[in-house]
C-alpha cells in the first residue's frame, strides 16, 4: 500500500530535519575535535610548550595574550632582556601571529619585567643605522645575502629595515651588540617597535 500524497510530503520533511540535525552535530564534533588538538600542538598558547624548540614556556600572561590574541609560541627565554643590556628580570616569548591580511605573518617578541608592562618587537627586521657615506648598495654588499634582506629605508629617521632570518632571542640579542663591530657600514643596531591595535 502506497503513502498518499500528504505523507510522503511529511515523510520526505521530517527526513530532511534529521539529515540536517546530523550533519550539524557532525559538524560541531568535528570543529570541537579540531579545536582540541589544536590548543595542544606544540607552540600554542595551553600547550606551554615551545614550537620550535620543544621547550616549556610558563603561561602568557594576560597582557601579551590580549595584544597578540592569538599566536604560536617559537621561542621562550626567561631572566634575559633582548631589548636591554644586563637586564636579568625579563622574559621574553617569540611569537609567531597573523597580519591584517590572513596571509600576513608577523614574528613578534614579547617582552615583560616583573608582570610589568610589555613591550613589543617585530621579530624579524631590526632598524640599522649606517655609518657616513654608506647607502642601501653599499651596505647590501657587505651583509651576507642569506642572513639578511635590506627591506628599505625609515624616511623619518633615515635608518635601513634589515629582514633577519634568524630570529630566536639569542640571536636577536647577537645582532644588536655584534653587527656593528663586524660590519665597518653599520653604527647602530635597534629593534623595530610594534604596537597592537587598540
Amino acid at each position: 500500500m502506497g503513502l498518499n500524497k500528504k505523507d510522503r510530503r511529511i515523510s520526505i520533511w521530517i527526513g530532511v530535519i534529521i539529515g540536517v540535525t546530523l550533519s550539524s552535530m557532525l559538524f560541531r564534533y568535528a570543529i570541537k575535535d579540531k579545536n582540541e588538538r589544536s590548543q595542544l600542538r606544540p607552540g600554542s598558547y595551553d600547550s606551554n610548550i615551545t614550537a620550535i624548540e620543544k621547550l616549556p614556556f610558563p603561561p602568557i600572561p594576560p597582557k601579551i595574550r590580549k595584544a597578540i590574541p592569538s599566536g604560536l609560541v617559537l621561542y621562550f627565554e626567561s631572566n634575559q632582556s633582548v631589548s636591554e643590556e644586563d637586564n636579568n628580570e625579563t622574559d621574553c616569548w617569540i611569537i609567531e601571529s597573523s597580519g591584517a591580511l590572513r596571509s600576513e605573518r608577523l614574528f613578534l617578541l614579547a617582552e615583560i619585567k616583573n608582570n610589568g608592562e610589555p613591550n613589543f618587537f617585530r621579530a624579524s627586521e631590526i632598524y640599522v643605522a649606517g655609518n657616513s657615506g654608506i647607502n642601501e648598495s653599499i651596505l647590501s654588499q657587505q651583509l651576507p645575502e642569506d642572513d639578511f634582506r635590506i627591506l628599505g629605508q625609515n624616511q623619518r629617521t633615515q635608518e635601513f629595515i634589515l629582514q633577519v632570518k634568524e630570529f630566536s632571542p639569542s640571536k636577536l640579542r647577537d645582532y644588536l651588540r655584534n653587527l656593528p663591530k663586524l660590519f665597518t657600514g653599520i653604527k647602530e643596531v635597534r629593534l623595530y617597535p610594534w604596537s597592537p591595535n587598540p
